[in-house]
């Protein structure tokens, strides 16, 4: 082997499945202007900026993506292109809900709508050369405090006064009780607390505007990361079914926003949510789709050069990567996954039961979250390419398969489903499509 330590190291590094890349890193590819066409349908950031570029009035969208899916990225991309001084000349404001929400208990309305305009407070002050801090305390903090204070009825035997230091949002998502106190409260008194949220955008909106800005322009990421854990998944669901269906009237500001969410939701009471599709290698009828593929090669490209893949491949380096890009089902994440595994290798370049097991490490991770009772409405979805949740039963299955990327999506003119190829070998499966009458046929990996 003549790759050193260091390089290996620098390869490894620039693998990380679970790095969101800047739209100026080296390694992100723009994948819907590489070539001639678009390998996921439409060009995104395209479609996500005229929504807000064009609309004369507040406007809400609601966005998903499989995790590692490029979700994270187009919205950065999307956010470059709006703040624009010669474009829209928005003032965009990130909300990170990983780290400003407990995404892994039921969510709300009153902890989403805080989060928001504290974090737009924080970046209008920052703008206006003030201490961003100075939200901690006053601004829409203290008008929450101060409400929540008059409109309980026994004031004395709740307290809702924060330490030095503390910031409300902080004390909102690390603090269940307190927590559930303030929703107790805002929930018998919603209308009004509205007013004062909507109040608070409007003159937020109005300093952005007097900063130069078109307006603002709110992000609400990571919120597609709501999934609980195993005793209380259905509940962490179903809180986000009830907050985002029927147009989500209570999260609709008086400035644009867009808010991500589970996919799981496009198969619940959520309408109009545009859904980020994988790369797609072939066509809904089957057929090897070239773009797709030499798309996924050059992200491949973009991690590891070809003369450091020689290295670790082999002679037959490129077949090899045609097999891993087969792997993947254009679904990036899952590419560079087992890219990163081949780093882990300890001799170079790979034999071939060690490029196997790459695979196989792949197959079983899939395997794992996929259940035996769901095998029956898997061969449907690949049958049908569709997703549907017609039956009660159905709907654990699309919550789970959509949040652990068993079904992917991709997008022709229109949208469609399919199993990811580790799902689709499942033995199970395959016995379930050969019931259906299905040739189940693999895509082609040698």
């Amino acid at each position: 082997m003549s790759l050193g330590i260091r390089t290996l190291r620098t390869y490894y590094g620039r693998c990380d499945p679970l790095e969101s890349l800047d739209p100026s890193d080296d390694r992100n590819l723009d994948l819907d202007s590489f070539g001639p066409v678009s390998v996921r349908g439409i060009r995104w950031v395209d479609r996500l900026a005229s929504k807000f570029e064009r609309s004369p009035r507040p406007v809400m969208v609601l966005f998903t993506g499989l995790p590692g899916s490029g979700k994270s990225t187009e919205i950065r991309r999307l956010m470059g292109r709006l703040a624009d001084p010669d474009g829209a000349h928005f003032l965009p404001v990130y909300v990170d809900a990983e780290v400003q929400l407990d995404i892994h208990n039921p969510i709300d309305v009153p902890d989403i709508l805080i989060a928001i305009i504290l974090q737009t407070e924080r970046d209008v002050l920052t703008k206006e050369g003030k201490d961003p801090d100075g939200a901690a305390q006053d601004g829409f903090t203290k008008r929450v405090l101060e409400f929540l204070k008059h409109t309980v009825v026994e004031p004395e035997k709740l307290t809702f006064g924060l330490p030095a230091g503390v910031k409300l949002d902080v004390k909102l998502k690390t603090e269940p009780t307190f927590r559930e106190r303030v929703r107790r409260v805002l929930a018998t008194h919603l209308s009004e607390f509205l007013r004062q949220a909507r109040e608070a955008m409007l003159g937020l909106e109005s300093r952005a505007r007097s900063l130069g800005y078109a307006g603002l322009f709110i992000v609400v990421d990571s919120l597609e990361k709501l999934r609980g854990i195993s005793t209380n998944w259905e509940s962490v669901i179903q809180s986000a079914e009830r907050v985002f269906s029927g147009g989500a009237p209570y999260l609709r500001l008086p400035v644009h926003v867009l808010y991500t969410v589970p996919p799981a939701l496009i198969a619940r009471r959520v309408e109009d949510v545009l859904f980020l599709p994988m790369i797609k290698l072939y066509s809904k009828e089957g057929e090897l789709y070239l773009e797709g593929i030499e798309v996924v090669r050059e992200l491949v490209r973009r991690r590891i050069p070809d003369d450091g893949l020689a290295e670790l491949l082999g002679p037959d380096a490129e077949q090899r990567v045609e097999r891993l890009i087969q792997w993947s089902g254009g679904y990036p994440r899952d590419l560079i996954r087992m890219l990163r595994a081949i780093l882990e290798v300890s001799d170079y370049p790979l034999s071939e039961p060690d490029f196997a097991r790459v695979g196989a490490e792949l197959e079983d991770a899939y395997r794992k979250v996929v259940s035996a009772d769901a095998f029956e409405w898997l061969a449907k979805v690949h049958i049908n390419r569709y997703v549907t949740a017609d039956e009660a039963e159905h709907r654990s299955f699309v919550d789970s398969m959509l949040t652990n990327s068993a079904v992917l999506r991709y997008l022709n003119q229109q949208d469609w489903f399919d199993l990811h190829p580790a799902v689709l070998r499942i033995p199970g499966v395959q016995e379930a499509l050969r019931k259906a009458g299905e040739s189940a046929a693999e895509p082609q990996t040698e």
